[in-house]
């Protein structure tokens, strides 16, 4: 029985970090890689972003120093170009929004772990929603948060498919209901942190 239980978890653990893997490989690639739920809400994302960055590099547009077609291009796979010295300061500019991106993402993962220790899940997740805007790395990770609530690897407890919101569905939770799912959302939190400080280089 034991270690069927051992497997079990093996297992559950797996699917858990595997997950978190594919939402760092996202940040760096600016493309889903989670199937279903997770896919629908990050593609959302990932289109305002780019959407973002258009605003953002609208100068640059209106004095043709670079076409719109050429920013989804870099952004489409941005870590083709990230690294090319041959780049305009348009191009450099562009690839700046994705850079700072992965900057705050691995930043945040870091931190947000300890703001639920030391405020609570449901005030964290507050905050952490406060400050998404502009399709920021906030709400990006907000965005990963919610997926994986939603998606089958969770072992606790899983967010219906029906309710939009995770703050407001964290706090509406009888206790027991939201010790697991502060249990639940730390042990992704703690993968999604060591790939990020793995595969995101620089700070």
């Amino acid at each position: 029985i034991k270690m069927t239980q051992s497997t079990t978890i093996d297992k559950l653990e797996k699917g858990r970090a595997e997950f978190a893997y594919k939402c760092v490989v996202e940040v760096n690639s600016l493309n889903p890689k989670n199937e279903g739920v997770a896919k629908f809400l990050v593609e959302k994302f990932f289109q305002d972003f780019k959407n973002e960055v258009r605003n953002k590099m609208e100068n640059e547009l209106k004095a043709k120093k670079i076409t719109e077609a050429r920013i989804d291009q870099i952004l489409n796979n941005p870590l083709n170009y990230w690294k090319d010295n041959s780049l305009s300061e348009a191009e450099k500019k562009v690839l700046s929004f994705w850079e700072s991106l992965r900057k705050d993402y691995k930043s945040y993962s870091r931190r947000i772990p300890q703001m639920i220790l030391s405020n609570g899940l449901g005030q964290t997740l507050a905050f952490i929603k406060s400050k998404s805007k502009e399709a920021n790395a906030y709400e990006l990770i907000y965005t990963h948060l919610t997926a994986y609530m939603k998606s089958e690897v969770t072992t606790m407890i899983s967010m219906p498919r029906e309710i939009s919101d995770l703050t407001e569905w964290v706090i509406s939770m009888e206790s027991p209901k939201y010790k697991h799912a502060n249990q639940e959302i730390l042990a992704f939190l703690n993968w999604l942190r060591r790939f990020a400080e793995g595969m995101i280089e620089g700070e």
